[in-house]
């Protein structure tokens, strides 16, 4: 499991890359999750409703809202989805990339621990100790080390960094209650539909009013050899559907640490490999990656016992 979530957090960072180079080209963030979005939820409709397994786990879901075994608001974890892509969208241009980075780590890891305290996901409860903090402080400072050539591009702005934290909330609280629907559903391609349902309605609304204040939206690729432009909701669709499957094994907290650090090994191996500028792989992304990744590994090894079994307090 925890391979699986470090490769889901290079997913991230691929699927980043690809919304990104989509956002270039038609000019609007919001409009290109929206696009990416829908192109997942079509795909989705197809998997769910194409086959019998996923249909009779459609049909779970929908009888256990009917009976109260699952509450309404536990099928709406793609709504702090659709406020990331919103909130990314309109506010790296404001403050760049590194505080946005750093202030949505920062925020994730601290939502991570409170989710995992107080039990929302289906992984139980989890203590918040010194190991689980410690490992997140080291992880935090290895992200801004990574990050640390983009703040001469940035900007301190006290709302949008409370905005990026927030939306930072919203996703833990994605990641939880995707797990607590995943179990009823027992099929990640089902819980994926219904947060990409989600997730759709919140983004319609965002792009409608984006629209409406001025904001043009630009064309989408037609060319053939922009054909991965699109891939952006495929991707959603892995990250969505693994995570709610490892959460149930991992917890939230190690689940979105092992992600990041997946996350900072797939965006230097994308600047290596295919580099959007010159001298885009720089010491600091290598050694903040690393900083990460031994502060994540070691603390998996040495301390997993402290960092995620439950207490009997909390059991």
């Amino acid at each position: 499991m925890l391979i699986l979530a470090f490769v889901i957090g290079a997913v991230v960072a691929l699927q980043s890359r690809v919304v990104g180079s989509l956002t270039n080209l038609t000019h609007n963030g919001i409009a290109a999750g929206f696009s990416s979005n829908i192109f997942g939820w079509l795909i989705l409709w197809i998997a769910v409703f194409g086959f019998a397994k996923e249909r009779e786990s459609f049909k779970r879901v929908v009888s256990a809202l009917k009976d109260g075994r699952l509450k309404f608001w536990e099928t709406l974890g793609g709504f702090g989805g659709g406020v990331f892509v919103a909130v990314q969208s309109s506010n790296v241009p404001i403050v760049g990339v590194a505080i946005f980075t750093i202030s949505y780590v920062a925020g994730q890891t601290v939502s991570s621990m409170l989710v995992d305290k107080l039990g929302i996901a289906d992984s139980g409860k989890h203590a918040v100790t010194l190991s689980r903090v410690a490992t997140s402080v080291f992880t935090l400072i290895g992200v801004f080390v990574a990050v640390y050539p983009d703040f001469k591009n940035s900007t301190f702005k006290a709302l949008p960094i409370i905005l990026i934290i927030v939306a930072a909330f919203f996703t833990s609280f994605q990641q939880a209650v995707n797990s607590r629907l995943n179990a009823i559903s027992q099929r990640p391609m089902v819980t994926a539909w219904f947060n990409f349902a989600s997730g759709t309605v919140v983004l319609s609304i965002v792009l409608v009013i984006n629209l409406l204040s001025g904001a043009h939206f630009g064309h989408l690729p037609t060319a053939p050899g922009k054909w991965w432009m699109y891939l952006g909701g495929p991707l959603g669709i892995v990250f969505i559907a693994s995570t709610a499957h490892i959460i149930k094994h991992l917890g939230v907290l190690k689940t979105v640490l092992f992600g990041v650090a997946g996350q900072l090994i797939g965006a230097l191996l994308l600047d290596w490999l295919a580099p959007t500028h010159k001298g885009a792989v720089s010491g600091y992304l290598i050694t903040g990656t690393a900083i990460t990744l031994i502060t994540i590994v070691v603390a998996s090894t040495i301390g997993s016992r402290y960092a995620n079994g439950p207490t009997k307090a909390d059991a």
